[in-house]
């Protein structure tokens, strides 16, 4: 996931290019990584006028991650349309993954992110937090629709999996991204679905 922002129509266009443009240095050189005149530049304006549309950066980098996690919501709704086994729901969502990997070449906002947390405002770090228990949510209930169709192996706990399927994840996106090989992040996503294959 890289766009965040697009389901906010309500939005001015320059807030919209201003997300945008912050959330591609978030994700490429994380929170700390640029400031408002670096955004500015990149959109064309002076920073006052990034001031008038997000007060403080906080405001702003709260507005990347709660559309961000909007988008995801988006991404794991259009797995569930489509009814599909547990089991492949798993391999569709370390597939969003590897998308904005080998797409982008960027890892998750949300991992960038939580790795700064003590930089982050309260209100950013609420938004962090309901991202990783919107992902531990659906994937337990994947696990568990699993399990019932007996696709994953019932001795695995879908609570406790679930979590550690998503850290794993971005776990290895970093280093996949900082070798350069994709195939690190792919390899691990294979390795965990097969460790719990029925």
């Amino acid at each position: 996931m890289t766009t965040a922002g697009s389901h906010s129509s309500h939005r001015p266009a320059k807030a919209q290019e201003i997300i945008a443009v912050a959330q591609s240095f978030i994700q490429n050189r994380g929170y700390n990584g640029f400031s408002f005149r670096d955004v500015a530049d990149a959109v064309g304006i002076k920073s006052a006028s990034i001031h008038y549309h997000f007060p403080t950066k906080s405001d702003l980098v709260k507005e990347i991650i709660s559309d961000y996690r909007a988008e995801f919501h988006l991404a794991l709704d259009a797995i569930d349309a489509r009814d599909l086994p547990g089991l492949e729901k798993l391999e569709r969502y370390a597939g969003l993954f590897e998308n904005t990997l080998r797409k982008h070449g960027c890892v998750c906002l949300a991992g960038v992110l939580a790795t700064e947390i003590e930089s982050l405002d309260k209100n950013v770090r609420t938004e962090i937090n309901a991202f990783f228990a919107d992902q531990t949510k659906w994937l337990t209930k994947a696990i568990e629709r699993g399990q019932t169709e007996g696709t994953i192996n019932q001795a695995i706990n879908a609570k406790k999996f679930a979590p550690a399927f998503v850290s794993s994840l971005e776990g290895a996106m970093i280093i996949a991204r900082g070798t350069g090989s994709v195939k690190h992040l792919s390899n691990a996503a294979s390795q965990y679905l097969t460790m719990i294959k029925a």
